[in-house]
């Protein structure tokens, strides 16, 4: 490495910033705060060794619902991570969207074998829902914390992709899973979204992310030959996934969700391995251009699908603070509500003062006598929006932290990127590297 990389544990500046608040993490970057004199201005890099890296890929999912469960994987995660339990929290680790581990939390020379399983979850994940879906379930009076025998059936094959699901809906987890939630209460929607699935299965949507994974295969087994093949795969995948990804017109609907959230994941590993060929070789330049271009339409359609999920009939609940209501805290931390709030400009630039008004309004709808038409199908459907949303949060932060780091790799002038990240050779962790974008 021809820079200095520090352990995370080992910087008691950034540790007491990210406690106090007065720093932050912002996909694979510590940034300072809201709030503080350099806010919004990087601080520090996160990189990951690759054997982190490789212990991350089979980390268990943040199940969908069941709040003791959300804690125990945040637990997990800062094992592996070797950092507290606490550090974690003030992070924003302990719940991120299944959806959102397709690519690395930092940098990793190891990265893209952990993003070509990631896509081969999303294609074994495919398999298993519409497998369930196809064989159906039911709603219980009684509710969704117990299946009893009757519905075992639709959920046999997913035992081991699912976390074991022991009959019970309120443990599901893994990518995609909000998509049950969405679909619970309607045996026709169950069907169709199975034939959705088989159609996707068919199509070129699936085609490509394929191909994407079958090179990212090879550059793992042949790090060391021409990437030329690679980053053709990878621009020909990332322009058709994003164009794919573009022309769904957003709605509170599981087909089309599962269609935008296939190709946007797909997008975003795409563009992801193409900057990072291009940093491998020292095209900086030219890596910082595409990430500039992918970022800027990555937001809006995060934005397009936010505004589009958030907005209510009911005015006082058309912001995403009503997620830290009471009925959701087993499912929602307040960490995914802060994330979802970045691609809901409403939301973003609020006062303490007008959140408080707000959430004070939320508190008051619920209490009213009609607020009995946010039953439990309405609030798992809110749940399941938390979720799709912060995959869209939490990946726009990822890719345009990356816009950062080749920014970084430029400035430094280094011939590779692998010059200034972690090896195989240094002690497993999550480490730091400075950043300060010098002047041209």
């Amino acid at each position: 490495m021809l820079i200095d990389t520090t352990l995370l544990l080992n910087s008691p500046e950034i540790i007491q910033g990210l406690l106090n608040g007065s720093m932050q993490r912002y996909g694979s970057v510590i940034r300072w705060s809201a709030g503080t004199e350099k806010a919004g201005q990087i601080v520090r890099h996160l990189a990951e060794t690759p054997g982190l890296t490789n212990k991350l890929v089979n980390i268990p999912f943040s199940p969908v619902l069941g709040g003791i469960d959300v804690i125990g994987h945040g637990l997990t995660y800062h094992k592996l991570m070797g950092i507290e339990k606490t550090l974690s929290s003030v992070m924003g680790l302990t719940q991120i969207a299944a959806g959102a581990s397709v690519l690395n939390l930092g940098v990793s020379i190891a990265g893209f074998a952990y993003m070509g399983y990631k896509l081969h979850q999303i294609q074994n994940k495919l398999g298993q829902i519409q497998q369930s879906m196809e064989a159906g379930f039911e709603r219980l009076e009684s509710g969704l914390n117990r299946i009893e025998n009757q519905l075992t059936q639709g959920f046999n094959n997913l035992g081991k992709g699912l976390n074991r699901i022991e009959n019970k809906l309120d443990i599901i987890s893994g990518q995609l899973a909000y998509l049950y939630l969405l679909v619970e209460d309607n045996r026709q929607k169950q069907q169709n979204l199975a034939k959705a699935i088989s159609h996707i299965q068919q199509a070129m949507i699936i085609k490509e992310i394929a191909s994407l994974n079958a090179e990212l295969n090879d550059r793992k087994l042949f790090p060391s030959e021409s990437p030329r093949e690679c980053l053709k795969v990878a621009n020909r995948v990332r322009l058709f996934l994003s164009n794919q990804a573009l022309q769904i017109s957003p709605a509170l609907d599981a087909e089309l969700m599962l269609n935008t959230d296939i190709a946007i994941q797909g997008w975003a590993v795409a563009t992801a391995t193409e900057a990072n060929l291009l940093l491998e070789i020292g095209q900086h330049q030219e890596a910082r251009e595409l990430l500039s271009v992918e970022v800027a339409k990555f937001q809006q359609i995060a934005q397009t699908w936010g505004n589009q999920l958030i907005n209510d009939e009911n005015s006082y609940l058309s912001t995403t603070y009503r997620f830290t209501h009471s009925r959701f805290q087993e499912h929602i931390t307040l960490e995914r509500v802060q994330r979802i709030t970045q691609i809901y400009p409403q939301d973003s630039t609020l006062s303490p003062e007008d959140i408080r008004r707000k959430k004070t309004n939320i508190d008051v709808e619920f209490q009213m006598s009609y607020s009995n038409q946010w039953d439990e199908i309405w609030t798992h459907r809110q749940i399941a929006i938390a979720e799709y949303l912060d995959t869209l949060s939490e990946l726009l932060a990822r890719l345009d932290s990356l816009q950062s780091f080749a920014v970084l790799c430029e400035s430094e002038n280094v011939k590779s990127s692998k010059d200034i990240l972690p090896n195989e050779n240094t002690p497993p962790g999550l480490y730091l590297l400075p950043y300060e974008e010098k002047s041209k």
